[in-house]
């Protein structure tokens, strides 16, 4: 085991006893002592040969934007020529339909107050310049959406100010604050080369458009912002603007953008070969959303990365024969002893009562919710006088519900998870394969102290979850109990490292191995652990870091958003010798559910989520089959998987608890 860097902190004691560990510690992260060059501009100049001392920034005019095939009223494909993240990003983010979804009628409380305004008065004191023509200072010069590219800003540079003003700009509220939803949006946004000589050579001036909501009645306007950026800034807006992604980068950008919207606008990525035909395209990827109980689709495409007939032909071949020749069936037998089960079922009977004191925390939380707009899903943490905290957490609503619940198996047919678990433990029984079912506490259920200051940093806030735990138990099915290895792995949080994420919904590494270390010592305790040809110390791991936005940061009101800036989260990368790991076919594990098991594995710093660090501990191949919409829907995507099967003793079905109560996506019959 590798020696790690001073200035870390242990998962926590009560973690280190476990059958099989982990070894690991979290480290909090330095930057580099030479910030002068942006990681991703240095190797863009590596690559390209460009000079150190760079002229004067100069924007690259628009080749295309993105030409738009609306196939239906709920299906587009979106074609951008040239794969550079600034045109991919634009495509997605410039009125897409799937963000704009339930935005059109007007909001609640809305009146109207300075409809009449004329735009030598709009409350705009970021901007100058105001016109309601397109300026020429921006003819013929590439747009760029602005969330994504001042996410990337502020990983190069630090600095947020372009997003804090832009922020600004949406979080106008025209003299009615009590409306929660944004009275306008910034929908393009361009970089120009300074007409301020003192500003420096390299010095680029920013002009936005800005589109008022439908329900306001205005028209869109444009203006300059009163800022100047300096320094680095253009030569990150000329690497956004013109470095061109290969298809597995522009893969890997179609699932991070699908995992970070999907608790808003619960995406996910369509099974589909990159570049074949689907409607009247060939996309590289489809994403598929829900954000209001009715689906949409739009594929992004790119010439680059199309694929002839004759390719996908070729493919389909290639595919057969690898499907035929790569995986190897395993003779299996279940592990029928009940003893696990058992002592887990005697664990949690009792362990979470309904009491005095958790009906003050479900009165409480009630009520904190019952100040928010219907419309706003997350809000800030606050103390006991109702100040927020500096630097605290953001809870979610969804999650928030689920604490709330009633009995979760007394919900309809369509929302009730209970029948669908034990449908899904018999077809793997009958394939002699295992069922491990593991639902992953929200973060307000672990830090009930947090979200209802005066709680009990010990006491069991949700009844409701934890009794259902048990009826999945009592029907027969293994459940790994990982509320109390989490509550346990509190106990070691050194602010501002916890064990989720503040801004996320997900957890943080201390979270993450508490969880990882106690299914690793499940796996091994299986009797037919010992004859799976399992190797441990086959892998090994290092120290990173990712940063990563909050999920939950685009659910707060508009002026709040800037006060969240992106996390520098540890993570450790698992690899097979200098690869990065990734489990095959032939893994006798998979490793399934909704964004617990792709957060750091197939997204961020990738090979650092639960399928590495699972085979990392145990010597064993995982394979990863993760639905970021949902845990529900997951179980589809297995069922397509018949050839891999073959080669499975266990599959672990890890997802969010929240989806257990209301799940937007429902518990629907295998098929």
């Amino acid at each position: 085991m590798k020696n790690f860097k001073a200035n870390c902190f242990k998962v926590g004691a009560a973690l280190t006893a476990s059958a099989l560990s982990f070894g690991l510690v979290a480290c909090a992260g330095s930057k580099s002592a030479d910030n002068s060059v942006p990681p991703a501009v240095a190797e863009a100049r590596a690559e390209s040969g460009v000079p150190a001392d760079l002229p004067r920034y100069v924007a690259p005019k628009a080749v295309t934007v993105f030409e738009m095939k609306v196939i239906s009223a709920d299906k587009q494909i979106r074609v951008v020529d040239k794969p550079t993240m600034a045109a991919l990003d634009f495509a997605a983010y410039f009125n897409n339909p799937i963000r704009m979804a339930g935005k059109e009628d007007v909001p609640e409380g809305y009146k109207g107050v300075m409809a009449g305004t004329k735009m030598e008065n709009y409350p705009f004191p970021m901007l100058d310049s105001l016109s309601g023509y397109e300026p020429n200072a921006v003819s013929g010069v590439e747009p760029i959406a602005w969330e994504p590219f001042a996410k990337l800003l502020y990983s190069q540079t630090g600095s947020d100010s372009l997003s804090v003003l832009l922020n600004g700009v949406e979080a106008v509220k025209w003299q009615e604050p009590e409306v929660f939803r944004a009275f306008q949006s910034v929908t393009r946004l361009w970089g120009v080369p300074s007409s301020n000589a003192k500003a420096g050579s390299n010095a680029i001036d920013w002009w936005v458009e800005v589109m008022p909501a439908q329900w306001t009645g205005r028209s869109a306007f444009y203006g300059k912002l009163k800022f100047t950026s300096t320094g680095e800034v253009g030569e990150i807006l000329n690497y956004y603007l013109t470095g061109e992604m290969n298809s597995d980068d522009a893969m890997n950008w179609a699932r991070t953008l699908s995992s970070y919207w999907y608790p808003t606008l619960n995406t996910d990525l369509e099974p589909h070969t990159a570049g074949a035909p689907w409607e009247n395209g060939r996309p590289f990827a489809v994403m598929r959303g829900n954000p209001m109980g009715t689906p949409m689709w739009i594929g992004f495409e790119t010439p680059l990365f199309r694929m002839t007939d004759e390719d996908i032909r070729a493919k389909r071949i290639a595919d057969s024969l690898m499907a035929n020749g790569e995986v190897i069936p395993v003779d299996r037998h279940l592990d029928t002893s009940s003893t696990f089960r058992l002592e887990t079922l005697n664990s949690v009977k009792g362990s979470c009562p309904a009491n005095a004191a958790t009906a003050a925390f479900r009165k409480s939380l009630s009520a904190q919710m019952a100040k928010l707009p219907k419309e706003q899903n997350a809000w800030a943490e606050v103390d006991a006088k109702g100040n927020k905290v500096d630097g605290g957490f953001l809870w979610f609503r969804r999650n928030a519900n689920y604490l709330l619940a009633d009995k979760i198996s007394k919900q309809d047919s369509l929302h009730n998870p209970l029948p669908r678990m034990v449908e899904l433990k018999n077809y793997l029984d009958s394939l002699g394969i295992q069922l491990l079912v593991v639902p992953v506490p929200v973060k307000e259920e672990i830090y009930g102290e947090k979200i209802v200051p005066g709680t009990a940093a010990d006491l069991c806030v949700n009844p409701e979850g934890r009794a259902f735990t048990q009826e999945l138990l009592e029907a027969g099915i293994d459940v790994l109990d990982i509320y109390p290895a989490l509550m346990a792995a509190k106990a070691g949080d050194e602010p501002p490292h916890y064990s989720f994420q503040r801004y996320d919904t997900h957890w943080a590494l201390p979270g993450e191995l508490a969880a990882m270390e106690l299914l690793a010592g499940r796996v091994t305790q299986y009797s037919w652990y010992a004859e799976s040809g399992a190797q441990p110390g086959s892998l090994n791991l290092q120290e990173t870091q990712t940063l990563r936005e909050g999920d939950l940061v685009a659910h707060l009101p508009d002026a709040e958003k800037s006060k969240y800036p992106a996390d520098n989260l540890n993570v450790m990368k698992v690899y097979r010798g200098t690869e990065t790991y990734k489990g095959g076919k032939n893994a006798p594990i998979l490793l399934m559910g909704d964004s617990f098991t792709g957060v750091f594995e197939s997204v961020d710093q990738k090979s650092g989520g639960p399928g590495s660090l699972l085979a990392y501990a145990t010597g064993l191949d995982v394979q990863v089959l993760t639905s970021w919409g949902g845990g529900p829907g997951v179980r589809s995507r297995m069922m397509k998987m018949k050839k891999d099967m073959q080669s499975k003793r266990l599959v672990v079905y890890m997802m969010t608890a929240r989806d257990l109560w209301q799940s937007p996506m429902e518990w629907d019959a295998l098929r």
